[in-house]
């Protein structure tokens, strides 16, 4: 019997260790992605390969880096991430709107070479996972949809995974994003929410989705804006507090020592010494996004504007909710700005936001019946771009 206990305490410190080696694995630099993009994707494809990536790895590191953050810093970050992504969905669905009928964006794709086409495609995924340590490492969340050479080599998927994103209505930014289906995701989905799970967890798994859909919408928008030679927009990258941010590597000492352990003393060095030179690019890139639902506005990249900030949001829970305007910033309190303002925050106040009419800003311009563009409503649009494009009503 006491030889047993010990196997199967040999057994369990066993897996206990994998467990944290796995946790610990360093991922692909993001500011490899720009510098070296064809080695920065030969080393995720090695890493998507592993038969560990998986949702329940995936979610059982985001539960653990989230435990060593604390569970008030998760909510305080959520409602900007969801808020974030509800608007990037509605902004790629106009992009992709525009693209299939003023563009003639699906016979070109599909002309398209897969050379020309894993060009383009590899650009957007570097040019995202580039701007953010949180959207490189989403990537492992997007492996099932993003593997260049299935997107390559057929066009259709890249026109059906564009579908499968895009919102039925641009007229409003939703309370809840649409997210692109995929069995294993949406099975695991089903089953880590039937559980009775602390909001811990609850936040964690919420965070893990939003961020596969928002990441597979940048990836998505800008593969088009590289398809027709646009510029990449600016994305809703949140500019932390500083005390945030010093929290925000909990595993730090262990991701070193791995380093070490994989690429050696010297080449770690080196590689830890690029990634702090890229992540102070990167952080010193970031614009403050306007906290209102309803507005789209950044601060100028130049730094030439600064938006005004929750000073009871700041004081008290070290949390940065800035406004463009005192409209935005009195149009939001009506919204739902005076329920959390300046208060610790559970998963249930965080979980959903309220549905609100979109920035007429990001109207669509359709061109009916070869005529010049024609400016309408958002829905009357929507419904002849959805019409003339046979796009079903459900997006997919």
């Amino acid at each position: 019997m006491v030889e047993r206990c010990a196997s199967f305490t040999r057994v369990c410190e066993t897996f206990s260790s994998s467990f944290v080696w796995m946790i610990s694995l360093p991922l692909p630099l993001p500011g490899l992605a720009l510098t070296e993009p064809e080695q920065w994707n030969n080393e995720w494809e090695a890493v998507l390969r592993r038969p560990m990536m998986t949702p329940e790895f995936c979610f059982s590191s985001m539960l653990n880096d989230n435990q060593q953050l604390g569970l008030d810093i998760c909510l305080d970050a959520y409602p900007d991430l969801l808020s974030g992504t509800c608007a990037v969905q509605r902004t790629l669905t106009v992009e992709a709107l525009q693209s299939f009928s003023n563009r003639d964006f699906e016979n070109r794709w599909m002309r398209a070479t897969p050379d020309a086409r894993r060009k383009h495609l590899l650009a957007a995924l570097a040019a995202v996972c580039s701007k953010a340590r949180n959207l490189n490492g989403a990537r492992a969340y997007c492996a099932p949809e993003i593997r260049l050479m299935r997107l390559r080599l057929s066009g259709t998927v890249f026109i059906d995974l564009l579908r499968s994103a895009m919102l039925d209505d641009v007229t409003y930014i939703p309370s809840t994003p649409r997210y692109v289906s995929h069995p294993k995701w949406d099975e695991f989905a089903a089953l880590q929410g039937a559980r009775n799970s602390d909001d811990l967890e609850r936040v964690s798994l919420a965070e893990m989705m939003v961020l596969r859909t928002k990441f597979i919408c940048y990836f998505l928008h800008f593969t088009l804006c590289s398809f027709h030679g646009l510029e990449y927009p600016v994305l809703m990258v949140t500019k932390e507090h500083k005390s945030i941010e010093r929290a925000k590597d909990p595993q730090a000492a262990e991701h070193k020592k791995r380093e070490r352990e994989i690429f050696g003393t010297e080449a770690a060095k080196a590689r830890r010494a690029f990634e702090i030179a890229s992540t102070r690019e990167r952080t010193a890139q970031r614009v403050g996004w306007c906290s209102y639902m309803g507005c789209a506005k950044h601060e100028p990249e130049d730094g030439s504007v600064k938006f005004t900030r929750c000073e009871q949001c700041f004081e008290n829970m070290q949390r940065q909710v800035l406004y463009c305007s005192s409209k935005c910033q009195q149009a939001d309190w009506k919204l739902r700005h005076r329920e959390v303002c300046g208060k610790s925050l559970t998963f249930d106040a965080v979980a959903t936001l309220p549905e609100h009419p979109a920035n007429s800003n990001l109207a669509v311009h359709a061109d009916l019946d070869g005529g010049p563009p024609w400016t309408g409503s958002d829905q009357q649009v929507v419904a002849h771009v959805y019409k003339s494009t046979n796009l079903a009503s459900g997006g997919g």
